[in-house]
């Protein structure tokens, strides 16, 4: 269950709590997706399909106050992992976004704050760069589950072969990967100070983490994935740092 697996209390039901409702607009099939169980509960949620929507949306809501409205659009990212973000369509999603971000600055009620931002970066990987463990056994050997985003992978492994995955991993892609044990990923602080027993046990027995331009992928498991153009996941620049941007009327 989407609650269990995320247990912490959401910023919106703290939100709420405080007497600030947060309300949401997206795609409909966000609705009762499971990531909107685990991190969005206590949201209002409001279908928005469009830039357009989104606009109209958000001016509507942000009539009440207190009032925070939180609005994803999709179709950037959607365009990066398909056709690349060096892709024309890519640019052409980023300049309708900025127009309607433009657009409803202009019409905010007073005193209200506009934050712009993304959820990540991306990097294209070309299909060499793919690494598809369909053809690279060795890789698959021992390897039991492939968790996480093809630049950040957490192996669960047979049991007694984490030492050998581990060498087989560091041998073949450690050269574009920073290929741990999970003790050893935890010891880096990039799952934060503390670390649950139960996220522990999440992270699987090994992580590789790509620092160059390199993923791996399962078209056997995950055949969209497999097939796109533009990937993240990993700790690099051009995955972490995103705009943020402030406006306020």
């Amino acid at each position: 269950m989407p609650e269990a697996f995320q247990p912490v209390p959401t910023l919106t039901e703290r939100a709420a709590g405080a007497g600030v409702p947060i309300h949401y607009l997206g795609p409909a099939f966000h609705m009762r997706s499971g990531l909107s169980r685990a991190i969005g509960r206590g949201q209002w949620f409001h279908p928005a399909e469009s830039l357009e929507a989104i606009q109209e949306a958000a001016l509507r809501w942000l009539d009440a106050r207190p009032a925070l409205v939180y609005a994803y659009h999709p179709r950037l990212d959607a365009a990066g992992h398909v056709e690349g973000v060096a892709s024309q369509a890519w640019h052409d999603e980023l300049v309708a976004i900025d127009h309607v971000v433009r657009t409803l600055a202009e019409q905010l009620p007073d005193d209200t704050l506009l934050a712009v931002t993304g959820d990540h970066g991306m990097v294209d990987l070309r299909t060499n760069e793919r690494l598809d463990l369909a053809d690279h056994p060795d890789l698959a050997a021992g390897v039991t589950l492939v968790a996480g985003e093809a630049r950040a992978r957490y192996l669960r492994t047979v049991p007694g072969a984490a030492g050998d995955v581990l060498e087989t991993w560091r041998s073949s892609v450690g050269d574009r990967m920073w290929v741990w044990t999970r003790d050893e990923a935890i010891a880096t602080g990039i799952f934060g100070p503390t670390v649950s027993d139960q996220a522990r046990e999440r992270i699987g027995d090994v992580v590789a983490v790509a620092y160059d331009r390199v993923g791996i992928v399962q078209r056997d498991v995950d055949p969209a994935l497999a097939r796109l153009n533009g990937h993240h996941g990993s700790l690099t620049a051009a995955e972490q740092l995103v705009p943020f941007l402030l406006y306020r009327s």
